[in-house]
């Protein structure tokens, strides 16, 4: 494992309108080639757009062979995601 961590945090909101920001938030943290690590306890709303670009980032970051760590996941996010059939992704 990496030295450090970076780590992102989610809002309590994250929807369509904040995909960019968070887009470029993950392309940093894996430029620095380092475990990430994405605190998802704070999510109450989040869109499939933003599930969409994890999923993703996730495939992306373990092709690049760095850790993503998926932190204190809510109910909500959990609920989406088991309800996209892609629970498997943010279980470590």
């Amino acid at each position: 494992m990496a030295d450090s961590i970076s780590e992102i945090n989610c809002a309590e909101s994250v929807t369509i309108a904040q995909v960019a920001d968070i887009y470029a938030q993950l392309l940093m943290a894996m430029a620095e080639g380092q475990a990430i690590q994405i605190n998802l306890g704070q999510i109450e709303r989040i869109d499939t757009a933003v599930i969409q670009l994890f999923y993703a980032f996730y495939r992306d970051a373990q092709l690049q062979g760095l850790v993503v760590i998926w932190s204190n996941p809510s109910q909500l996010f959990c609920d989406a995601v088991d309800r996209l059939g892609i629970k498997a992704f943010y279980v470590e």
